[in-house]
């Protein structure tokens, strides 16, 4: 006879409490609502909260009080609400705002549904359940590209703390970020570094809203826009460093030495390539990096690479790794023309 197992509660609680797909889809909803901006100045009676984001009061109760129950808001009696330290990053106007990463399209999220099939053959989750690439969707659904752009912009403020820290990029003339996006990025790092230039360069629908992003930060005198594909090149010029900021990691081998060489093809003799992404770490992987290992599996087949695994497509690109510096959010590797 096999040995009796004994009831473990807390065990029982804790997988219920790591399944609950309840949680992203309530701060979803509350992102979607603007609730924690209008809680910025302090405690809010429901009643009120209710009436400023024009909800059903009962309902956005039952919602605030399950999101108490996980530190999301705070309860204050006898009848108001509070913002805490995490739904504070969920305002709009955060200097760190949170809010754009819980928009992603519903055709993302949708794709997990795929991801059974997706761990049985190793092909994406995505393509399984919508029958064509995250990549094609994207172009063919604008209102989705625009919203996926605003997840891609969402975590700008905290990558920005890393890489400027990582690196002096006072040194650098013009900065070439290669699929930037709408340039929010780019647009931040230049308002800090005041003595650079800027290139934009993406799909023409995807810079199409960059002029307006760049205006906002004053940097707009300093940035060059230029429409095309890392796909297929080429790629602007002249740079003193390039950017690829959460690129490679969609793409395959064979691909991602594609993109290598157009930016090596680009660069001039002293020219720096930095890479950043989650990485697959040979010794300690954080948790960070094996969420997006995952995550970009199931939507593009994609992944977080080794170190080691990076080296060896900058060789093949005619690249060579020159030194990667770990930052909280991912490490950072910088290439130079081998």
């Amino acid at each position: 006879m096999g040995t009796r197992r004994t009831i473990d509660a807390d065990s029982i609680f804790k997988l219920l409490e790591l399944g609950d797909y309840l949680l992203p889809y309530t701060i979803r909803a509350v992102c979607l609502l603007g609730v924690a901006d209008h809680l910025v100045d302090g405690p809010v009676p429901m009643s009120r909260l209710a009436q400023a984001t024009g909800t059903h009061e009962p309902t956005l109760r039952k919602t605030l009080e399950y999101l108490a129950t996980r530190d999301v808001f705070e309860l204050v009696e006898p009848d108001d609400v509070a913002l805490t330290p995490l739904s504070d990053l969920l305002r709009e106007q955060h200097p760190y705002s949170a809010r754009e990463i819980f928009l992603s399209p519903v055709a993302c999220t949708r794709a997990m549904e795929g991801l059974a099939e997706s761990i049985r053959t190793g092909g994406p989750a995505f393509d399984v359940v919508h029958g064509r690439s995250m990549w094609d969707h994207l172009r063919a659904q604008p209102e989705d590209g625009e919203a996926f752009d605003k997840v891609m912009s969402g975590v700008t403020g905290m990558e920005l703390l890393a890489v400027l820290r990582a690196c002096d990029w006072r040194r650098f003339g013009t900065i070439v970020d290669v699929g930037g996006g709408n340039g929010g990025f780019l647009a931040s790092l230049l308002r800090r570094v005041r003595g650079s230039r800027g290139v934009l360069f993406d799909l023409p629908g995807v810079v199409a809203n960059a002029p307006e992003v760049f205006a906002a930060a004053g940097v707009a005198d300093r940035v060059e826009v230029v429409a095309g594909s890392f796909l297929e090149g080429p790629i602007p010029p002249g740079g003193d460093a390039y950017v690829l900021k959460r690129i490679l990691y969609s793409w395959s081998d064979d691909e991602v030495v594609g993109i290598l060489g157009r930016v090596r093809a680009a660069m001039k003799p002293h020219s720096r390539l930095f890479i950043m992404e989650a990485g697959r770490q040979e010794a300690e992987v954080p948790a960070l990096a094996r969420r997006m290992d995952l995550l970009m599996h199931t939507l593009t087949a994609g992944g977080a690479r080794t170190l080691a695994h990076q080296g060896e497509l900058l060789d093949r690109a005619g690249l060579e790794l020159v030194r990667s510096v770990s930052t909280p959010m991912f490490p950072i590797i910088e290439a130079a023309p081998a």
